[in-house]
């Protein structure tokens, strides 16, 4: 349907008018009319409706002339007129034209032809103009535009001549803009420029798609960098008719990247020589640091008094804390550079915290500071996790809380907050501490590198101010957060948690042997309010039957009362310092009464002093155990001391006898440090294996084409040859002659990476320094599984049953599951005692009551380490009467400890000599 054209009429001449409509109506073109009679009611019309055309009458009441289409036009610009006069006058039509109407009729001659003619002539004419005039604005404005842009824009055609340069080009270049068109860059550039420009151009007009470079311009012997955007000019139908760049002055970022660029190798330098520095100050001081830690090792693994174990276990930790600083340093730098992970396994967590907690109880103890460890009874036994950086953050943090407090407790604690569907146990650790507080506006910056809380700290307390960095980042890999709340003067609580897979061997550790101890009646006594709890929850989780005393009084009071009611208290847990009576004289006491003097004790202490440890012993003390005290061994304090033994799962014990179910292997070690070959040689003779010693990488390559081996443990850092080069070498041999024998790079670098280069060197496992004994054994166990060979028949935990001679299981742990260290001392134990015994009964017969006390004494030290038994409980005996004075008593029991030990005799040298075999 054609759309109508909508006309007004201004024609005050009403006749006139109707002779008008009678003539449009005649036409077979669809045309619609208002009519108005003069300029202003035509005005509103034209203004209030759609009009596509005027038949415009110039006589009008309220206006005449050509002043009547510029009012028009002054309200509605470019309106198409067709004026209708009276009369045919050319000059009035061509004066009429000139003011802006598109014709002019004389209303005599119309028709409708004549007059549809002229009203779309008018339409179309007006129509054309406003199409023309819209085109010229919009050139206009797009030249304005791209003349005001501070970027270079320029035109070309197919065959590369300029028809466009905005302003920017010609101030950029000095080449004015209208003095290039029709001209090449053949005209404007250098012949080997001009080329790339063209071929440029001519692979946009090819592909059709945008282009974009980089280009470099150097003139005057300045170089300038542009970055440039080239892209096709389309015509109506989309075909390429030219080229259009737009380019700019890049040459600031382009140096700026360079600088970057700079910078970044200058970084990367400075990088690579700070961790090489790194990695050879951790190998110089690791080295002598091995022999340190690994020789105070194989000491600990000894015939020791217990005096000298625990100066060997100060020599120890003092290694350990040292070798903490460097791994310090180390860790924040695999921090910086994103390459520090953890190394998941399953760990029993509460043997782990409380073996970490052990030195910290002495550095506490020694500052008159109470630390105690609490797990709640829901937290899994046995967790997945890396064990390693756990400790980090929890010795750094108890760490610091130490440092900062010199009076009150610290805390620390352990609980679940939810076992997710994944069967993973998010714990929440808490330390909380009676300290000097942090300032609030310190709580903020706290775990950044190298901030603490008071610039005098550092002076004050030490610390290198990465300690807390690095346990943030250790924390966000367990996938968990740590935070802090802190009241300044009062003290400070630090919290972080993390995420533990529950390991698939829960519960099959220890848990078995708590119904031995059901319904024993222990009393606490601790003036520590917190330690009592703990205590209580930890015996009452294994169904004892506790009762708590603040002080030695109470508790002395407890024990007379429980006796006289018919249920005495079986075993007696109590505190060395406390104000009042301390623990010693409790027991004392204790010991001078005949109802209580059958009474077990463990003793808790805080600090380490040998008169402590002696007046224990002589006092007849079962156990002695630093606090905090691990729930493993006031267990195994508390089994002993009843005579009870743990069932079959007993879990440390299995992990002993891993070790010997390895075959004896032929081993070439190659190490070039004295101590360092020492320490590994004994360590592997002491498995049963085999050694050869190498000095160097080609000493080592020599040996090992030489002989046979089953395993090489290859130091990485040695002089002439190193390990790597050594392991390259042996490598490409096999190649050629076939075989794989497993090599275990074995040094002190401890960088990132530092495992990769091993392997990638073709190292097949990988263990660092300080050696210790579970790493060195892990790296080799790998190659050499249980599977594959005959293993040991594992011991057998057993209770002693009446009339057992000692018990093995306990021996056993005693000397660490060293079987080769039991045979020594059952040795020792059958050439010394006769001789104890000897100068026992000549004591006795000149009534000399000190050297029969020091001979007894000692045989009890003995049998101790071998368990209770019938000779241990009547060599105890024995020695109660010669402490409460009656010799004549003590005579006639040496009796039946002859009798009894004469047959613990004959069973050790039937070991010791081979007629029989340890069970």
């Amino acid at each position: 349907m054609t759309q109508s054209i909508r006309i007004l009429l201004i024609e005050d001449n009403l006749e006139e008018a109707a002779q008008v409509r009678q003539v449009l109506r005649e036409t077979e073109e669809p045309f619609s009319v208002e009519h108005a009679e003069t300029l202003f009611a035509g005005i509103d019309k034209l203004l209030s409706q759609e009009i596509d055309v005027i038949l415009l009458d110039l006589d009008l009441p309220d206006s005449e002339g050509l002043g009547t289409i510029i009012a028009l036009h002054f309200q509605v610009p470019q309106m198409p007129i067709v004026v209708l006069t009276s009369i045919a006058d050319r000059n009035l039509a061509a004066s009429v034209i000139q003011e802006g109407a598109q014709d002019c009729l004389p209303k005599t001659n119309v028709d409708a032809d004549s007059l549809t003619r002229s009203i779309r002539y008018a339409i179309e004419r007006t129509h054309r103009e406003r199409a023309e005039s819209t085109l010229r604005n919009s050139e206009a404005r797009y030249r304005g535009l791209v003349n005001s842009l501070p970027v270079c824009v320029l035109q070309k055609d197919l065959d590369g001549r300029f028809i466009f340069a905005n302003r920017a080009y010609s101030e950029f270049t000095g080449h004015d803009a209208n003095d290039i068109l029709g001209k090449t860059d053949f005209d404007l550039s250098p012949q080997d420029v001009a080329e790339k420009f063209r071929q440029d151009d001519l692979k946009v007009v090819r592909t059709g798609r945008q282009f974009r470079d980089v280009e470099v311009n150097t003139t005057d012997g300045k170089t300038t960098w542009v970055e440039v955007i080239k892209s096709p000019i389309r015509d109506a139908r989309g075909e390429v008719v030219g080229t259009q760049a737009i380019f700019w002055d890049v040459s600031e970022r382009q140096l700026a990247v360079e600088a970057l660029t700079q910078a970044k190798e200058a970084a990367e330098d400075a990088s690579r020589a700070k961790s090489e520095f790194l990695a050879n100050m951790s190998h110089e001081i690791r080295t002598p640091l091995n022999a340190v830690i690994g020789m105070t090792e194989l000491l600990l693994d000894t015939q020791l008094t217990q005096t000298q174990r625990d100066y060997l276990k100060m020599i120890l930790e003092s290694g350990e804390s040292l070798l903490s600083i460097i791994n310090d340093i180390l860790d924040f730098s695999k921090i910086e550079a994103g390459k520090l992970d953890l190394h998941i396994k399953p760990f029993e967590i509460r043997e782990t915290v409380g073996d970490m907690m052990k030195p910290l109880g002495v550095r506490a103890g020694a500052n008159h500071v109470e630390l105690t460890c609490h797990f709640d009874a829901s937290v899994p036994a046995v967790v997945e996790g890396d064990a390693h950086r756990l400790r980090q953050v929890v010795v750094n943090l108890v760490g610091n809380a130490i440092k900062f407090t010199e009076v009150g407790e610290i805390d620390f604690d352990v609980q679940v907050d939810s076992i997710t569907p994944e069967n993973e146990a998010i714990l929440h650790f808490q330390v909380r501490d009676t300290g000097i507080g942090i300032p609030e506006d310190k709580l903020g910056t706290i775990f950044e590198a190298f901030e603490q809380a008071d610039s005098g700290s550092t002076r004050q307390y030490g610390g290198t101010g990465l300690g807390l960095a690095i346990c943030a980042r250790l924390v966000d890999l367990m996938d968990g957060k740590i935070w802090v709340e802190s009241t300044l003067g009062e003290g400070s609580t630090f919290h972080f948690t993390g995420r533990f897979p529950i390991a698939e061997s829960n519960g099959q550790m220890r848990r078995e042997g708590t119904t031995r101890v059901q319904g024993t009646r222990v009393l606490i006594v601790d003036d520590n309010a917190t330690n009592r709890l703990i205590l209580d929850e930890i015996v009452r989780n294994w169904g004892m039957r506790p009762l708590m005393a603040a002080d030695a009084e109470e508790g002395l009071m407890l024990l007379h009362e429980a006796v006289s009611a018919g249920d005495p208290f079986t075993i007696l847990l109590t505190d060395f310092e406390m104000p009042g009576k301390n623990g010693v004289e409790l027991i004392e006491a204790i010991r001078e009464s005949k109802e209580l003097r059958s009474t077990l004790v463990t003793m808790l202490s805080s600090s380490e002093r040998p008169t402590t440890r002696s007046q224990c012993e002589a006092l007849d003390v079962n156990a002695f155990l630093m606090k905090p005290v691990k729930q493993s061994e006031l267990f195994d304090a508390i089994v002993v001391a009843l005579g009870v033994e743990l069932p079959e799962s007993e879990w440390h014990l299995q992990a002993l006898e891993d070790r010997e179910s390895i075959r004896p292997l032929k081993i070439l070690l190659a190490e070039d440090n004295i101590a360092n070959q020492r320490l590994a040689i004994a360590l592997l003779e002491k498995w049963g294996h085999e050694v050869t010693l190498a000095v160097n990488g080609q000493e080592a390559l020599d040996t090992w084409r030489a002989d046979t081996y089953d395993l090489v443990v290859m130091d990485v850092q040695m002089p002439e040859m190193d390990g790597l080069e050594a392991t390259r070498r042996i490598r490409n041999i096999e190649k050629i002659r076939g075989g794989h024998i497993p090599i275990v790079a074995m040094t002190a670098h401890a960088l990132a990476g530092d495992r990769e280069k091993c392997l990638a060197a073709g190292m097949d496992g990988y263990t660092s320094k300080p050696l210790r004994i579970d790493d060195l054994y892990e790296a080799i166990a790998q190659f050499f599984t249980s599977g594959s060979n005959e293993s040991p028949s594992p011991v057998q935990p057993q209770q002693v049953a009446s009339g057992s001679h000692f018990n093995w299981t306990h021996a056993l742990r005693a000397c660490d599951g060293d079987r080769v260290l039991l045979l020594d001392l059952l040795k020792i134990f059958i050439d010394e005692t006769p001789r104890l015994l000897d100068r026992l009964d000549a004591a006795l017969a000149d009534d000399r009551s000190d050297d029969a006390y020091r001979a007894i004494h000692t045989v009890v030290g003995s049998l101790r380490i071998l368990g209770p038994g019938p000779a241990s409980e009547a060599a105890r005996t024995l020695e109660q009467a010669i402490i409460s004075g009656n010799l004549t008593r003590a005579a006639d029991l040496t009796g039946p400890l002859h009798e009894k030990l004469e047959q613990l005799y004959s069973l050790a040298a039937d070991i010791v000599s081979g007629r029989q075999l340890l069970p």
